[in-house]
């Protein structure tokens, strides 16, 4: 299996289009068994200022629910540069109905390579909670409605 694969998921979100575009999350998919993306049996969160793996993202999909983190404090040289690219092209757009945009790219030797931009309305609540402070508290929350802390893992 590969160590690394894209796609790094930018996920940003503007409540209009006189809000300047952030960052909700970053994740990186990686362990592709095959030539596609959509192979990966790993993501991790990634720390934008440090362009560090931060954390496991087991919870993100179910092809990473059994994941090992090997990599977590590993660096992701170029991962700032993708965000601020990825922000300016959110801000460019004309389309006030744009408000969240999941970008697909890689990190290369040239810089990042951007090959999709998908509109991630429907999924914008989910990545707000990418970070692991934000993942905690909705993990405290999950355990005062009787779920246990084992499930929201």
């Amino acid at each position: 299996s590969r160590s690394s694969c894209g796609p790094t998921l930018l996920r940003h979100s503007r409540d209009t289009s006189e809000t300047p575009p952030q960052v909700l999350s970053l994740v990186l998919w990686t362990d592709c068994p095959s030539w596609t993306s959509h192979s990966a049996t790993a993501g991790y969160l990634v720390d934008i200022e440090s362009e560090t793996l931060v954390a496991p993202a087991a919870w993100y999909a179910p092809g990473f629910c059994s994941m090992a983190a090997p990599l977590v404090g590993q660096r992701v040289p170029g991962a700032r540069e993708a965000c601020l690219k990825a922000m300016a092209a959110h801000d460019a757009s004309e389309l006030e109905w744009l408000t969240c945009v999941g970008w697909d790219a890689m990190i290369t030797d040239q810089g990042p390579l951007f090959f999709e931009g998908n509109v991630g309305a429907q999924r914008a609540p989910r990545r707000a909670t990418l970070t692991p402070e934000l993942a905690n508290g909705f993990r405290r929350w999950m355990t005062t409605r009787g779920i246990p802390e084992s499930i929201s893992q």
